[in-house]
């Protein structure tokens, strides 16, 4: 196999041997990997076969496990590179593959978190309009489209080999280093990175933010009635969490990445602290299931049956878990009868 030899600064070296890519980021995707794996693969196996009727907020919460699992499964070889000095011995194959899956499911997590956001507020907001438009079919066709969209975009990726020859560190970079040509030019490199964080960054955190504001505000203005007052903590929590986490998690990237951008026009990096937040990102993935926890009065039942044999307390033992007989999306208008989220 032929790979390409890069031409390289001394800016670009001194990053690709900075202890932040060589030490810190693996063990940040290590930890990542071991928290986040194990408790998405419970959830998509909960939300899959143990939860019948699949509401709009299941299809969305399956999607959003099955995101944060393709993501961590990527971590692995991640995990290996960085370790390595970034030195990668996998193949152009496993490269490409490793980074498409690694920032797809990404960008598809961030955006059904977003599209759950949306949810939340049309079924606190606009109560009847959500009993229309939030619908298991609709919720499944926004995730195809949010799933095409984060493939659409790596086309770029597709098309070469991602990984690159470093004759003076003696390695082999995967997408540390872009190949000439992948996007065409350098001005078409940073439109195409600074119309990523827009789409996938900065939209999505206004819409976050919009939605937690509104959806505090409809909660405050009409006064809890039966036990409405715990189904409103959940949706205020899960609004700010995702407010929060996406802010705490992605602002930094966003930042960063396009700092690096103005940078590198003066032969100037921040690479280093770019991959950093990356890593921040990944955090993310470890937040998700309380989301789920919190979006879905089904998913909470759900949960806390499949608990139920590990409890050891005796008051635990005597308690009964109460299914409701029939699910209703937190999309639905509360009444004194049904007011399960």
């Amino acid at each position: 196999m032929n790979i390409s030899v890069a031409n390289v600064d001394d800016a670009t070296l001194k990053d690709l041997v900075n202890p932040l890519t060589t030490v810190v980021l693996p063990v940040i995707y290590l930890l990542v990997f071991v928290v986040s794996t194990p408790c998405n693969l419970l959830c998509f196996i909960l939300l899959c076969t143990c939860i019948k009727r699949k509401t709009s907020t299941i299809i969305f919460a399956i999607n959003l496990s099955l995101a944060d699992l393709l993501y961590s499964v990527s971590l692995p070889l991640q995990v290996s590179y960085h370790f390595s000095g970034n030195d990668w011995y996998f193949g152009a194959v496993a490269c490409g593959i490793t980074t498409v899956t690694f920032r797809c499911s990404m960008q598809c997590s961030i955006l059904i978190t977003c599209a759950i956001a949306v949810e939340r507020y049309l079924g606190v907001v606009h109560p009847m309009k959500a009993r229309h438009w939030c619908t298991p079919w609709r919720a499944g066709l926004v995730c195809l489209l949010i799933w095409g969209l984060a493939l659409a975009v790596q086309t770029p990726m597709m098309r070469r080999d991602l990984i690159l020859r470093v004759e003076e560190l003696n390695l082999t970079t995967c997408f540390d280093v872009i190949p000439h040509g992948t996007f065409g030019s350098r001005l078409l490199t940073y439109f195409y990175f600074s119309a990523i964080a827009l789409l996938f960054y900065v939209t999505p955190l206004v819409i976050l933010g919009a939605c937690y504001v509104a959806v505090t505000r409809g909660l405050r203005r009409s006064p809890p009635t039966c036990d409405e007052s715990q189904s409103r903590r959940y949706a205020m929590v899960m609004c700010a969490t995702a407010a929060v986490c996406f802010i705490l998690c992605y602002l930094p990237n966003v930042v960063l990445q396009f700092l690096h951008l103005a940078y590198r026009t003066r032969d100037l990096s921040l690479y280093p602290y770019y991959k950093l937040t990356l890593g921040i990102n990944s955090l993310n993935c470890c937040v998700d299931p309380f989301v789920y926890y919190l979006a879905s009065q089904e998913f909470r039942n759900t949960f806390q049956k499949a608990l139920r044999p590990f409890y050891c307390c005796s008051q635990c033992k005597r308690d009964t878990l109460y299914t409701p007989s029939e699910v209703v999306s937190f999309a639905q208008a509360p009444t004194c009868n049904s007011s399960k989220l």
